[in-house]
């Protein structure tokens, strides 16, 4: 009942790294199993990524500047008000939950993962990973108690700069809103749809159907599988870690929190290997009336400057004004790459 569509479109040029022999190239485009929406696979191996250092960064004058570094966090960043949060902020081990002081929704908190200013992928170590999520969602339930809910609720973090990371000092974004965005807007709607229709769930059917095939089925864990996307909205590709079992914020107990921790580990040893070093992750949980048909998942974006001498961005008019992303790489072939770190 998934289907997996893609049609492959040809080039043909003279090329001249080839002393202008006539030179056909292949683009494939494919559509998203369940939204629909296209996206390229294209310039394959023109793009790479390259290591950045970013310990220069971590000088006394940088944290001095920084809001989130001690002791400025308790100074110079904003408090909730008494009625949400008595005490001002959140605390969990090293992470510090406060609001955003320039939010983007009605609750829009931030969760200051670790009292160090620069943080490489290699020190993101399971304590801190669990800190920052049990915090965010926490928050949650403290609104939710207080009767102040919304329906959508999302964890994101852009780390480092090439991810539209401001600071550097790492953060994750928590938000509750009545606006989900356009993409879990997307996914709910065509999620309800396909229930509707099959009278089963997209999010296990998927896992079921990619463990069968086997070309993007990283693995899985105790209750979680994990997947490289058929259509990923990344130029270095995009990677789903799906809790099929797992709904909205009151089925997230500590077992799930360690599971998701311990595949984003997984993950993150992956990308240290193939120099990536930056990303977009989104956490979405499942509204309350849609347990049925929508699962609790991850999706996480590597993220990258085009070369580093110029640094430019990752995202084009491609992305901008066709609104459709394109990659640089094989979803299948990253996933046989990833498999040796599961």
């Amino acid at each position: 009942m998934i289907e997996f569509r893609s049609k492959v479109v040809t080039t043909t040029i003279m090329d001249p790294r080839e002393d202008f022999a006539r030179k056909v190239i292949e683009t494939e485009i494919r559509y998203d199993p369940l939204t629909g929406e296209s996206g390229r696979l294209a310039h394959f191996g023109m793009i790479k990524p390259q290591k950045e250092d970013f310990s220069s960064w971590d000088t006394p004058e940088n944290r001095s500047r920084c809001p989130f570094c001690p002791p400025n966090i308790e100074t110079a960043t904003p408090r909730f008000p008494p009625e949400q949060l008595p005490e001002g902020h959140l605390h969990r081990g090293e992470t510090t939950l406060l609001p955003n002081i320039s939010p983007y929704d009605q609750f829009s908190a931030l969760a200051v993962i670790s009292r160090d200013h620069v943080v490489p992928l290699e020190k993101l170590s399971p304590r801190l990973l669990k800190d920052a999520f049990g915090a965010g969602l926490e928050f949650f339930r403290i609104m939710a108690a207080k009767k102040t809910m919304l329906p959508y609720q999302i964890i994101s973090w852009n780390y480092m700069p090439p991810s539209g990371g401001g600071i550097v000092h790492p953060h994750q974004q928590v938000i509750l809103s009545d606006s989900p965005g356009n993409l879990l807007r997307k996914t709910l709607e065509n999620s309800k749809r396909y229930y509707l229709a099959y009278r089963q769930s997209y999010w296990k059917e998927l896992c079921r159907t990619e463990k069968e095939r086997g070309e993007r089925f990283i693995g899985e864990l105790e209750r979680s599988c994990w997947l490289t996307a058929f259509a990923p909205l990344g130029v270095l590709g995009e990677f789903l870690g799906i809790f099929s079992e797992v709904h909205t914020i009151f089925d997230v107990d500590e077992a799930v929190v360690d599971e998701l921790v311990n595949g984003l580990e997984r993950l993150f040893r992956y990308f240290y290997s193939a120099d990536i070093y930056s990303f977009n992750m989104g956490l979405f949980f499942a509204p309350e009336g849609a347990e049925e048909y929508f699962s609790l998942h991850v999706r996480v974006i590597p993220r990258i400057f085009l070369n580093p001498i110029q640094k430019p961005p990752d995202v084009n008019a491609l992305q901008m004004v066709l609104q459709e992303p394109f990659t640089v790489v094989h979803p299948e072939k990253q996933c046989a790459e990833l498999k040796l770190f599961w």
